[in-house]
Protein backbone atom coordinates (compact mmCIF):
# COMPACT_ATOMS: atom_id res chain seq x y z
CA UNK A 1 0.00 0.00 0.00
CA UNK A 2 2.97 2.41 0.46
CA UNK A 3 3.64 2.03 -2.80
CA UNK A 4 0.33 3.25 -4.34
CA UNK A 5 0.15 5.94 -1.61
CA UNK A 6 3.30 7.55 -2.59
CA UNK A 7 3.31 6.96 -6.81
CA UNK A 8 4.40 10.15 -7.84
CA UNK A 9 4.66 10.70 -11.88
CA UNK A 10 7.90 8.52 -12.44
CA UNK A 11 8.62 7.33 -8.76
CA UNK A 12 7.38 5.88 -5.63
CA UNK A 13 8.67 5.78 -2.20
CA UNK A 14 9.28 3.14 0.04
CA UNK A 15 10.70 2.82 3.56
CA UNK A 16 12.64 6.22 2.93
CA UNK A 17 13.60 4.56 -0.85
CA UNK A 18 12.87 6.51 -3.94
CA UNK A 19 11.75 4.09 -6.92
CA UNK A 20 11.47 4.82 -9.93
CA UNK A 21 8.56 3.57 -11.65
CA UNK A 22 7.69 4.04 -15.84
CA UNK A 23 7.00 2.13 -19.13
CA UNK A 24 10.98 1.31 -19.58
CA UNK A 25 11.12 -0.08 -16.25
CA UNK A 26 7.87 -2.17 -16.42
CA UNK A 27 9.04 -3.27 -19.74
CA UNK A 28 12.33 -4.53 -18.24
CA UNK A 29 10.89 -5.88 -15.10
CA UNK A 30 8.17 -7.54 -16.97
CA UNK A 31 9.87 -8.59 -20.21
CA UNK A 32 7.35 -7.73 -22.16
CA UNK A 33 7.50 -5.56 -25.55
CA UNK A 34 7.41 -2.04 -25.80
CA UNK A 35 6.19 -1.75 -28.73
CA UNK A 36 2.92 -0.65 -30.16
CA UNK A 37 0.73 2.32 -29.72
CA UNK A 38 0.64 4.15 -26.13
CA UNK A 39 -3.32 4.48 -25.38
CA UNK A 40 -4.24 7.88 -24.36
CA UNK A 41 -5.96 8.87 -21.28
CA UNK A 42 -8.61 10.51 -23.47
CA UNK A 43 -12.03 8.31 -23.09
CA UNK A 44 -13.03 5.89 -26.12
CA UNK A 45 -16.05 6.45 -27.53
CA UNK A 46 -18.18 2.99 -27.19
CA UNK A 47 -18.98 3.38 -30.63
CA UNK A 48 -16.15 3.50 -31.55
CA UNK A 49 -14.59 0.77 -29.74
CA UNK A 50 -17.62 -1.51 -30.39
CA UNK A 51 -16.56 -1.29 -34.14
CA UNK A 52 -13.06 -2.37 -33.28
CA UNK A 53 -14.20 -5.54 -31.14
CA UNK A 54 -17.02 -6.68 -33.17
CA UNK A 55 -17.46 -9.10 -35.88
CA UNK A 56 -19.40 -8.91 -38.80
CA UNK A 57 -22.73 -10.07 -38.30
CA UNK A 58 -22.46 -9.97 -34.53
CA UNK A 59 -24.65 -7.52 -32.07
CA UNK A 60 -23.18 -5.88 -29.03
CA UNK A 61 -26.16 -5.07 -26.23
CA UNK A 62 -25.18 -1.68 -24.74
CA UNK A 63 -26.21 -0.90 -21.52
CA UNK A 64 -25.07 2.73 -19.58
CA UNK A 65 -21.44 2.91 -20.70
CA UNK A 66 -20.58 -0.33 -21.47
CA UNK A 67 -21.80 -3.62 -23.35
CA UNK A 68 -23.39 -6.57 -21.58
CA UNK A 69 -20.80 -9.23 -21.25
CA UNK A 70 -23.11 -12.33 -22.48
CA UNK A 71 -23.67 -10.24 -25.54
CA UNK A 72 -19.54 -10.84 -26.40
CA UNK A 73 -19.92 -14.15 -26.70
CA UNK A 74 -17.57 -17.32 -25.61
CA UNK A 75 -14.61 -16.94 -25.17
CA UNK A 76 -15.04 -13.24 -24.91
CA UNK A 77 -17.30 -12.76 -22.13
CA UNK A 78 -14.98 -15.00 -19.97
CA UNK A 79 -12.49 -12.92 -20.64
CA UNK A 80 -13.98 -9.95 -19.93
CA UNK A 81 -14.06 -11.15 -16.43
CA UNK A 82 -10.72 -11.84 -16.81
CA UNK A 83 -9.93 -8.34 -17.90
CA UNK A 84 -11.60 -6.81 -15.71
CA UNK A 85 -10.29 -8.58 -12.48
CA UNK A 86 -6.93 -9.31 -13.02
CA UNK A 87 -5.42 -6.55 -15.57
CA UNK A 88 -7.44 -3.68 -15.13
CA UNK A 89 -8.61 -4.20 -11.50
CA UNK A 90 -12.25 -3.26 -11.91
CA UNK A 91 -14.90 -4.83 -9.91
CA UNK A 92 -17.88 -3.84 -11.78
CA UNK A 93 -18.66 -6.56 -14.19
CA UNK A 94 -22.45 -5.90 -14.96
CA UNK A 95 -21.19 -3.95 -18.03
CA UNK A 96 -17.74 -4.06 -20.17
CA UNK A 97 -16.29 -0.41 -21.18
CA UNK A 98 -14.84 0.57 -23.62
CA UNK A 99 -11.23 0.19 -22.17
CA UNK A 100 -11.83 -3.58 -21.32
CA UNK A 101 -13.51 -3.95 -25.24
CA UNK A 102 -10.17 -2.55 -26.42
CA UNK A 103 -7.88 -5.01 -24.80
CA UNK A 104 -10.33 -7.85 -25.62
CA UNK A 105 -9.87 -6.25 -29.34
CA UNK A 106 -6.05 -6.69 -28.84
CA UNK A 107 -6.42 -10.79 -27.80
CA UNK A 108 -8.28 -10.87 -31.27
CA UNK A 109 -5.79 -9.47 -33.08
CA UNK A 110 -7.40 -6.67 -34.28
CA UNK A 111 -5.05 -3.80 -32.28
CA UNK A 112 -2.74 -3.56 -30.17
CA UNK A 113 -1.01 -1.96 -27.46
CA UNK A 114 2.33 -1.21 -25.51
CA UNK A 115 1.62 -3.02 -22.56
CA UNK A 116 4.30 -1.47 -20.44
CA UNK A 117 2.71 1.93 -20.79
CA UNK A 118 -0.71 0.47 -19.93
CA UNK A 119 0.39 -1.09 -16.88
CA UNK A 120 1.88 1.89 -16.02
CA UNK A 121 -0.93 3.63 -15.97
CA UNK A 122 -3.19 1.29 -13.95
CA UNK A 123 -0.94 1.60 -11.48
CA UNK A 124 -1.47 4.76 -11.02
CA UNK A 125 -5.33 4.33 -11.69
CA UNK A 126 -4.89 2.03 -8.57
CA UNK A 127 -2.74 5.22 -6.58
CA UNK A 128 -5.90 7.38 -7.47
CA UNK A 129 -8.37 5.08 -5.98
CA UNK A 130 -6.19 4.20 -3.52
CA UNK A 131 -6.31 7.70 -2.44
CA UNK A 132 -9.79 8.53 -2.94
CA UNK A 133 -10.74 5.17 -0.53
CA UNK A 134 -12.71 4.89 2.32
CA UNK A 135 -11.39 1.32 3.11
CA UNK A 136 -7.61 0.76 1.74
CA UNK A 137 -8.41 -2.95 2.02
CA UNK A 138 -10.99 -2.47 -0.76
CA UNK A 139 -8.77 -1.30 -3.47
CA UNK A 140 -7.38 -4.27 -5.81
CA UNK A 141 -4.34 -3.36 -7.17
CA UNK A 142 -1.13 -5.33 -9.01
CA UNK A 143 0.76 -6.57 -6.15
CA UNK A 144 2.67 -9.01 -8.45
CA UNK A 145 3.91 -5.98 -10.83
CA UNK A 146 4.63 -3.77 -7.36
CA UNK A 147 6.92 -6.64 -6.37
CA UNK A 148 8.84 -6.62 -9.27
CA UNK A 149 9.41 -3.06 -9.50
CA UNK A 150 10.68 -2.93 -5.89
CA UNK A 151 12.70 -5.61 -6.47
CA UNK A 152 14.70 -4.42 -9.34
CA UNK A 153 15.30 -1.30 -7.16
CA UNK A 154 16.30 -2.37 -4.71
CA UNK A 155 19.19 -4.82 -7.18
CA UNK A 156 19.98 -1.35 -8.75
Amino acid sequence: MEFLQNLQEEHSVVGGKQIMVTKEIIAEVTGLPASGPIWTRKKERLQKTIEIFQDEGQNLTVKGKGVLPATLGEPWSELAKVVQSYITCEGRKDVVRPRHLKLLAVLKGKCSVNLPALLNSLLHDASRCLKKAHHEDAVVSHHGLIRLIVSYSLTQ
